[in-house]
């Protein structure tokens, strides 16, 4: 009776990291620009190339040619603008502060590029490396349904 419980309570239990990490899927452009080094071991260089490209995803779909922080703010920020790329209606407090996090998301990979470009410091831990790639696909997919309002 108890072994059988168990056997129940093992296949409600969530997955291991290790088969949620082989079960996720990068976005595509990550996979495209840093599947092969992530998998190759080079974790920091696989981070760069995944936040070069979002930062270059955010560019494209703003139009707006700056970089850093400059771009992120005029891309996201909505206290006293419209922001260009707006991932829902502002209507409300916690809307503008859905907002402001995806705002500082976006900078954190400003951050995070700068670090990786500037440092010969490596790692060589692969979750910590998927979660890095994890998260840029995440930024990514929250491009595609974004809302792109003109430049004012």
């Amino acid at each position: 009776m108890l072994e059988g419980f168990i056997e129940q309570l093992k296949d409600l239990a969530p997955p291991s990291a290790a088969t949620a990490q082989d079960q996720y899927k990068f976005h595509s452009e990550i996979e495209r620009v840093s599947g092969e080094l992530y998998r190759s071991g080079h974790y920091k260089s696989a981070a760069l190339e995944a936040y070069i490209r979002v930062i270059e995803q955010v560019k494209i779909v703003s139009r707006i040619p700056d970089d850093g922080d400059s771009l992120m703010n005029k891309a996201f920020a909505c206290d006293k603008q419209t922001p260009v790329i707006q991932f829902n209606d502002l209507l409300t407090d916690a809307d503008r502060d859905e907002q402001r996090g995806f705002l500082f998301l976006f900078k954190g990979v400003v951050g995070l590029r700068n670090s990786k470009a500037h440092s010969n410091a490596l790692f060589d831990d692969p979750l910590r490396g998927h979660e890095y790639l994890a998260l840029a696909s995440v930024l990514m997919r929250v491009l595609e349904i974004a809302k792109v309002n003109p430049i004012i």
